[in-house]
């Protein structure tokens, strides 16, 4: 276990880290998602619908979970993407509503 001295020591670090634009700037590739970017948001909205894990994280457990899978002799199928026309279709009723309004 960690010290109190390693833990703020490890705080220190932390907090410099985030002001570096290249460790807080969003990494999903799905730059088109109304919450790209707003990575606090899109973080809670796949914890509350369970479904499966932002984008930016699924890479961190892949490797480590094909494995897992070879080990117990079964397989890992990757979920359909969902296809870039309905994010367009978002948008496209998005201006809708707003030329309705």
């Amino acid at each position: 276990m960690r010290t109190k001295e390693e833990y703020y020591d490890l705080v220190l670090q932390n907090r410099a880290l985030t002001e570096q634009p290249e460790v807080v700037q969003c990494t999903c590739v799905n730059t088109l998602c109304e919450w790209h970017g707003k990575c606090r948001e899109c973080v809670a909205l796949h914890r509350y619908h369970g479904e499966h894990l932002p984008s930016c994280l699924q890479p961190l457990l892949k490797d480590k979970l094909k494995k897992l899978v070879e080990v117990v002799e079964m397989t890992a199928v990757a979920k359909e993407a969902t296809p870039l026309e309905y994010r367009f279709y978002v948008r496209a009723r998005d201006e809708d509503e707003k030329l309705k309004k």
